[in-house]
């Protein structure tokens, strides 16, 4: 189990799902995807993407990546992604060009730090509070 205090600020942004269910925006079914700060949680920077487009676009990635990059103005040391996430591949592209590494955790390892980000967008959707432990990305 990975937790805030294992990361130094700026060490490592996680990449992940934030929705359970789709978000729907003019009757077109969308993810949100967030890159978080792994040691203080810290969320600098989100995108939609639609799920008919099977996996984000590749400029709306580097768009979230540049967002982070206005908020820090620095690159941490690695990305990681939720193991599984249909998504990895082109957060992981990106990732590299920009010269960070990158690994996969289930979201189980990962959910002392992305649990509550996911509760609380669930909570404020209205959606069914997801048990953080147990959930697999799509």
């Amino acid at each position: 189990m990975l937790t805030p205090d294992q990361f130094k600020v700026d060490d490592a942004w996680i990449v992940l799902r934030v929705n359970e269910s789709f978000i729907f925006v003019q009757d077109e079914p969308y993810d949100i995807y967030v890159l978080i700060d792994a040691a203080s949680t810290y969320v600098l920077g989100h995108m939609l993407a639609r799920v008919t487009d099977d996996i984000p676009k590749e400029k709306d990635v580097e768009i979230l990546f540049q967002d982070a990059w206005e908020v820090k103005s620095e690159w941490p040391k690695k990305l990681i992604a939720i193991e599984n996430d249909s998504a990895g591949n082109v957060f992981q592209r990106e990732a590299q060009k920009n010269g960070l590494s990158f690994k996969t955790h289930p979201l189980s390892e990962l959910s002392p730090i992305v649990g509550p980000l996911k509760e609380s967008f669930a909570a404020n959707l209205g959606e069914p509070v997801p048990n953080t432990n147990g959930l697999k990305s799509k």
